[in-house]
């Protein structure tokens, strides 16, 4: 039987990143309690995966950044800061990866290999330089039409040896998964989706209809959708954001429990990014 996939992946960031709060937010107070809570129930089922890191946050999160390598996680790059690439100019983005992925293998002790675009805007253009730059795989890949965050990425010339995982010229994509619901795109890989839309009647069954064709599966989430703390009130944003924001904080880690039972049933093998691009470059 061909073997499936499952990456549970975190992109290590703090509340006030999210792009409705840009510039609005009290970056004193920090939810990376969530990273730590993360590490730990990973840890308790026995699943490796994973992290995105900003490297602004590389010295803020040193401690928990070690703990998670320490227990068998992988650390990968989201960049220096939490601007959308497509915001940025060409050099400006090429000196800013150059020095996150640098930043980070400092303090690691070893390659870095992943990337992964902040807010998923990443172009043909930029993606090539995330080759240039020495990155080996990226994940970035979000098929949402008309989001008007994501950028585009034509994969049409990548070859795909696992539903969903397309590898070109050493380099490997592992695309977000979505599934089509009432003819919208519904991205079934996490974040805000997983935790905004109805979890039981709405984002399990569409997973579980996922899974049953599926050969990889991937979460992403936020250290603040698993803290502990209140996340705090911003001025002058509207009550949609507020929601967008706030809704079901405390129940994400009860429903990462689920999916990672999901996941088992069908027979998905979890491992980090790293390793199942180095598995499938073997096989080649």
């Amino acid at each position: 039987m061909k073997n499936k996939y499952a990456i549970l992946s975190m992109d290590v960031e703090d509340w006030y990143h999210l792009y409705y709060f840009l510039d609005k937010a009290d970056k004193s107070y920090s939810m990376l309690d969530g990273f730590t809570s993360y590490i730990d129930l990973l840890n308790k089922h026995n699943v490796k995966t994973t992290f995105f890191v900003l490297s602004e946050l590389a010295d803020i999160a040193k401690d928990q950044i070690l703990y998670a390598v320490s227990c068998g996680h992988e650390i990968a790059c989201h960049g220096k800061t939490h601007i959308r690439p497509l915001d940025l100019s060409l050099e400006e983005f090429e000196a800013q990866i150059t020095e996150a992925k640098a930043k980070l293998e400092d303090m690691i002790g070893k390659e870095i290999i992943g990337y992964r675009a902040p807010c998923y805007a990443i172009d043909d253009e930029r993606y090539k330089i995330v080759q240039k730059v020495g990155f080996k795989y990226g994940s970035s890949k979000m098929d949402v039409p008309g989001h008007p965050l994501y950028g585009k990425l034509d994969l049409s010339e990548f070859k795909q040896p696992v539903k969903g995982i397309y590898t070109k010229e050493g380099m490997t994509e592992f695309a977000l998964n979505t599934q089509k619901f009432c003819g919208k795109h519904i991205a079934i890989s996490g974040g805000g989706w997983i935790r905004l839309l109805p979890w039981n009647t709405l984002m399990k069954p569409l997973i579980k209809k996922y899974l049953k064709d599926a050969e990889s599966y991937i979460l992403y989430i936020h250290p603040f959708e698993l803290s502990k703390k209140m996340m705090p009130k911003v001025p002058d944003t509207s009550l949609l954001t507020n929601v967008r924001a706030r809704r079901d904080l405390g129940k994400m880690d009860g429903r990462i429990i689920e999916l990672i039972r999901l996941l088992r049933e069908a027979q998905f093998q979890f491992d980090t990014f790293a390793d199942i691009c180095y598995r499938i470059e073997a096989v080649k």
